[in-house]
């Protein structure tokens, strides 16, 4: 009888031992977290965490722009999900890491112009076509330190409670800018834990002089909100890692002293 019971304990411990090396087999893939059918109908910025979770990296999101009130369905509901194309994909499935994930929700239409302001922007513009051809030009001009002096005098300032910081992202809300910076904090936003607060001073990491405003991307996620690209992009990026930024001004936090970005794209450099 013991030795029955000592194969059959045997046992026990080599099936474990095997679905342990199962479990430890999946360097570089991603498990599918609940079917796409269940994921019908939850906010497409939940089912993006749990996937970001899961491992997932190249995940993307689509809007319908379908919604006229909002009554039935609600704005940011999926719609459906795929993963590697496939939108009847079962829960629990191991993939790489990096198939593409689309996730596609409702969200309201762009509103229209209408046919009067339309009719009155083109008579406006009829009436001095060279002078505002030249300042729509000048409007969508990424600004550099090369292009625009009121940035460069922004990036060399000392002090990161400097006044000119405030005025000129009075003056440029709504520009995009372009500079060299580094991660100089990075810590999760709120209970997130795919989302964090980053920290962005201009320069590069570990330099002796620091000038400039305390640059901040507040409430992002790595993967869908930062853009990232270049000839070698880490696995994980946190504080001193060097970025190339182009962003757009949002505002400047007179009491946090934080001078507020939205990121379009971030090259690691």
């Amino acid at each position: 009888m013991k030795k029955i019971i000592s194969i059959f304990v045997a046992c026990i411990i080599i099936t474990l031992m095997g679905c342990s090396e199962n479990s430890n087999g999946h360097e570089g893939e991603a498990k599918t977290p609940s079917g796409s059918s269940i994921q019908e109908g939850r906010d497409y910025q939940e089912v993006v965490n749990e996937f970001e979770e899961k491992g997932f990296k190249n995940i993307k999101t689509e809007k319908l722009e379908d919604l006229i009130t909002g009554w039935l369905t609600k704005d940011g509901e999926v719609e459906s999900v795929s993963v590697d194309g496939d939108k009847d994909y079962s829960p629990d499935e191991w993939y790489s890491n990096d198939v593409e994930v689309i996730i596609t929700y409702h969200t309201h239409p762009k509103e229209e112009k209408s046919e009067t302001e339309t009719a009155e922007e083109n008579s406006s513009q009829t009436d001095d076509r060279s002078t505002n051809d030249t300042s729509d030009e000048s409007n969508q001009e990424i600004l550099t330190v090369e292009n625009n002096e009121d940035f460069a005098a922004v990036l060399a300032v000392k002090n990161e409670a400097d006044p000119i910081i405030g005025e000129f992202a009075k003056k440029y809300a709504g520009r995009t800018i372009e500079f060299d910076g580094y991660i100089a904090n990075m810590m999760e936003h709120g209970n997130y834990k795919t989302r964090y607060n980053i920290l962005i001073l201009e320069g590069d990491y570990g330099g002796t002089t620091f000038s400039g405003p305390n640059f901040q991307f507040e409430d992002v996620n790595v993967v869908s909100d930062l853009n990232l690209f270049g000839s070698n992009i880490p696995d994980t990026i946190g504080m001193g890692q060097n970025l190339h930024i182009t962003a757009v001004v949002e505002e400047y936090n007179e009491n946090s002293g934080l001078f507020l970005l939205e990121p379009v794209s971030t090259e690691i450099r």
